[in-house]
């Protein structure tokens, strides 16, 4: 009830990035024991309307466990395009603090496949993949 109560006064806004700042908090929430309370349905990371992420506040406060704990989270439960914003602007600030972003380069978030039959390398008629462009 308590959390709900404060979702509520903050403007249905994301708690996550509340609890950022602290690694324990963010290795409790992110407990493989609250595997049946995680769905990619309803995502645990995104922006809330002042344009901030939980990863973008952990990331202040030098909370670099934490960061790793939510891009494992993200590549495990939101692995899609859909979520690259997420990274649009702290990227190289992750790279240069030594966040491990192996899994999340190799994930689905910034490797999207087309799936568009006039698209060049997955149209099967030869002769058009050759075809000049105008």
């Amino acid at each position: 009830m308590v959390f709900f109560k404060v979702f509520l006064e903050l403007g249905i806004k994301s708690l996550v990035p509340f609890l950022a700042f602290d690694a324990r908090s963010m290795r409790s929430l992110l407990d493989k024991n609250n595997k049946s309370y995680f769905d990619d349905e309803f995502p645990l990371f995104y922006k809330n309307n002042d344009g901030r992420s939980a990863i973008d506040t952990a990331l202040e406060n030098n909370q670099i466990r934490s960061v790793n704990l939510m891009i494992d989270y993200i590549v495990a439960y939101q692995n899609s395009y859909y979520y690259c914003h997420l990274f649009n602007y702290n990227a190289v600030e992750l790279l240069n603090k030594g966040v491990l972003m192996t899994k999340l380069f190799n994930s689905k978030i910034f490797n999207h496949t087309f799936d568009y039959d006039e698209w060049p390398s997955t149209n099967s008629n030869v002769q058009k993949q050759m075809s000049p462009f105008n």
